[in-house]
């Protein structure tokens, strides 16, 4: 007997590749904060910094190794003016992709730990919630900018977002039950 795969996984999968190739994050070349963008075209790298920053340095004088990092960065951030925009066209799409994934890869891990039947609203409901609580999740990320706050921060999302569609489905269930 063939097991068919858990088509929100495979789904969640998609977004997750969508995800990398298409979200960004850089540094900027002056404060060296962070910040999520849209790349303009794929691309499997993701980090993006200026090793000469504001330093009067030019690319010729950078070792090959960091002549790639400024080039990819002029490319993508400097002459896409998404450092100097603060109206970026497309700024929503890395967090629309992040939740995308994220509701995708829960509704299947609980779907096989529960076994449940999903209705379209349990997903969109779910989504449309997550999407507020994992945006500020990944701002409160990028501002303190370090590896505890990443871990818990990450850790944070993921259990705000299993409990939500938890949530959902059970209440969901026990409405069904009582019928």
């Amino acid at each position: 007997m063939t097991t068919r795969p858990n088509i929100h996984i495979v789904i969640g999968i998609v977004f997750l590749i969508l995800t990398w190739l298409f979200v960004g994050l850089y540094r900027d070349d002056e404060f060296y904060e962070s910040s999520l963008f849209t790349k303009y075209r794929p691309t499997f790298k993701v980090n993006f910094y200026s090793p000469i920053g504001m330093q009067d340095l030019k690319i010729e004088d950078l070792p090959t190794d960091k002549k790639i990092e400024e080039i990819a960065f002029q490319e993508f951030v400097i002459e896409r003016h998404i450092q100097s925009n603060s109206t970026a066209r497309l700024w929503y799409v890395p967090l629309i992709l992040i939740q995308l994934t994220l509701t995708f890869f829960i509704s299947g891990i609980l779907k096989n730990q529960r076994a449940l039947v999903y209705k379209r609203w349990h997903l969109s409901t779910h989504f449309a919630t997550c999407l507020i609580i994992t945006s500020i999740g990944l701002g409160f990320i990028l501002r303190f900018d370090n590896l505890l706050s990443t871990i818990i921060g990450g850790l944070l999302i993921l259990t705000i977002n299993y409990l939500i569609l938890l949530l959902l489905t059970k209440r969901w269930g026990e409405k069904r039950k009582n019928k």
